[in-house]
């Protein structure tokens, strides 16, 4: 326990960044939680102190999530809402039936199609993550280097990915993961404020699948997104299927040489 309470930040500072960080809004915050702005501020700088990090870029008249704040909040998000379920079931609020569509427990987001996204723009990795949470496994990345090496450990059934991001932009992320076997067959969408049909023509040139401008219309975003994940697991499957069935060809051809042989044995003795 002492070593739990050494490391864990306060519950209300979590709770405040939860809040800001999934409305986009200090005073957004302030309103659901019924406390005054300052006092969200004041519990989320506890939480950066206790962190030693940065969670929010600050000015004068706002704050915007940084990108250790997109990755804090990838974290914090799902297992605040866990908690918050098991002590509705517990005091009896709730069925032991399958949880809330927006609910997950630890580990069941392994099993959700896993979305990389890419963008050099916290809050959009943010909007994203709020309307596609409950479907999908997001994986936060903010810089092309960063997607690039992330999928040199690990696949992704799906890439969402920004064009206009400093050091390396979209369209050299899609080359290098279609120049490569072992990620060429992943799906990779565009998702840009670029709206000239050139752009669009380039990415799809680069070997991407989709296109989409901003402003995101959630529920196109969402059947385009699950239209070529179910795509690419259709024809994984065949892939598979084929595979099989030629493994069971040459199986018999052998048996079938193998009986040649014997017979032409056979007609020479």
């Amino acid at each position: 326990m002492k070593h739990l309470k050494r490391h864990l930040p306060p519950l209300t500072s979590l709770l405040a960044f939860e809040a800001a960080a999934r409305l986009g809004s200090f005073t957004a915050a302030a309103e659901e939680l019924n406390v005054s702005r300052e006092a969200v501020s004041r519990q989320i700088r506890v939480l950066e102190s206790h962190l030693g990090i940065s969670l929010f870029e600050r000015d004068a008249n706002r704050a915007l999530m940084g990108a250790a704040g997109a990755r804090f909040f990838a974290t914090v998000s799902p297992n605040l809402n866990a908690i918050a379920v098991a002590a509705k079931e517990m005091a009896g609020e709730v069925s032991n039936g399958p949880l809330p569509e927006s609910a997950t427990q630890p580990g069941d987001d392994e099993e959700l199609p896993s979305l990389l996204v890419v963008d050099d723009t916290p809050q959009n990795i943010h909007h994203l993550h709020g309307l596609l949470k409950d479907a999908y496994r997001i994986i936060p990345q903010t810089s092309g280097k960063g997607a690039l090496s992330f999928l040199s450990g690990e696949l992704a059934d799906l890439i969402l990915l920004d064009i206009r991001m400093p050091d390396m932009d979209g369209y050299e992320v899609c080359r290098q993961i279609k120049s490569t076997a072992s990620l060429a067959d992943i799906p990779v969408i565009f998702l840009t404020s670029l709206d000239d049909p050139m752009d669009e023509t380039k990415g799809l040139e680069m070997g991407a699948c989709d296109f989409i401008t901003r402003p995101i219309v959630p529920a196109i975003l969402r059947a385009r997104i699950r239209s070529h994940i179910e795509l690419r697991q259709a024809q994984t499957a065949l892939e598979k299927l084929l595979a099989r069935r030629a493994d069971r060809l040459e199986k018999a051809e052998q048996l079938l040489t193998g009986i040649c042989a014997d017979i032409g044995q056979f007609q020479s003795s």
